[in-house]
């Protein structure tokens, strides 16, 4: 989740609908464990047909197609080669994934179900299989995907401030970060009911917050910096709104140090690069296209067990929003 801003912006509660006619860059890796680490058996793993885990799947298809048909053209990224300083940010979510799989299994092991099903989400992952499969399903829905060089939302970001995409949906805060000037949260879960109540999607605009608080980007990320992000811990003791006054107060990291008597990181103008200046590289995404309906319901009906009824649902949304052809029978729109 890199750095957690929420204390400092002001999200605006937006419909589906006021995204209409918009490009929105999504970043994959956080929507895609929100989708297996919702729907699961009775043990807490995800949901599979014959082995295989399936609940990418239903969440993409659902998600996009919901998307599409309110009027939103959206450019899945998916993450690239994850930096080296981010090393010791994985090496710690693979510890609590290997605790949480042996924990896990001594539930199974000793009937305790209900703990299983606690449990089972934690030992979740998103396999180069599932990747491979995600792409080759937005390929058969004709929608835009593309891989970032280094970090998702680091690549949607640059996107968004030269214009390709008018915002970026993410969950993650470094978004903001890395410059994004608009971000939307919650918008591949906007309309279902989590925790008891009905997610909204949310827009921030980074230079409304920036002005807000009287910062500049560069004190944005040097803030972040302080608070921890996936590149460096971050300073004990200093949280968002501690952060801000000192930003405020002394205008750089250097003189937070001075002042506050830390050892600033050694690493730290390569993690104000990565932020300042993310590679983008010559990625772009793939075509926008069609959906191809006997293809999607062979991947989906005949590979992975997906019921009729779900995969109707999906193709008559995109047949209502003119992205549905048939090979069988193509339309004038095909040649």
């Amino acid at each position: 989740m890199g750095c957690n801003l929420r204390d400092l912006v002001s999200p605006e509660p937006i419909e589906l609908s006021d995204l209409s006619g918009q490009r929105i860059a999504i970043d994959v890796f956080l929507n895609s464990y929100q989708f297996i680490t919702s729907m699961t058996g009775q043990d807490g793993k995800p949901l599979s047909f014959e082995g295989k885990p399936v609940a990418h799947l239903m969440g993409f298809l659902d998600r996009a197609t919901v998307m599409i048909s309110e009027g939103i053209d959206p450019v899945f990224v998916f993450d690239g080669k994850p930096h080296e300083l981010k090393k010791a940010t994985l090496d710690e979510r693979r510890e609590r994934k290997v605790e949480a799989v042996s924990r896990w299994e001594a539930a199974i092991d000793a009937g305790d179900m209900e703990t299983a099903k606690k449990l089972g989400p934690q030992t979740a992952e998103y396999t180069p299989e599932m990747v491979q499969e995600t792409k080759d399903l937005f390929d058969l829905m004709g929608v835009s995907w593309m891989e970032a060089p280094m970090e998702a939302e680091g690549a949607a970001a640059v996107m968004c401030s030269r214009g390709d995409v008018s915002a970026v949906a993410s969950q993650d805060w470094d978004t903001l970060l890395y410059g994004s000037p608009v971000m939307v949260r919650n918008l591949t879960s906007h309309g279902t009911r989590r925790f008891g109540r009905v997610m909204r999607a949310e827009r921030i605009s980074l230079p409304d917050t920036l002005s807000e608080h009287g910062i500049t980007r560069e004190q944005l990320v040097d803030l972040g910096i302080m608070v921890g992000t996936d590149f460096h811990p971050g300073i004990k003791g200093i949280g968002p709104k501690t952060g801000l006054k000192l930003m405020k107060k002394h205008g750089t990291m250097e003189a937070v140090s001075e002042a506050r008597g830390f050892d600033l990181p050694e690493d730290l103008e390569r993690v104000r690069g990565l932020f300042m200046d993310h590679p983008l590289g010559d990625s772009t995404p793939t075509s926008t296209s069609r959906a191809v309906e006997e293809g999607m319901r062979e991947f989906l009906q005949e590979g992975r067990g997906f019921s009729e009824r779900r995969v109707d649902r999906a193709i008559n949304r995109l047949a209502e929003a003119g992205r549905l052809s048939s090979s069988s029978q193509p339309s004038l729109f095909d040649f």
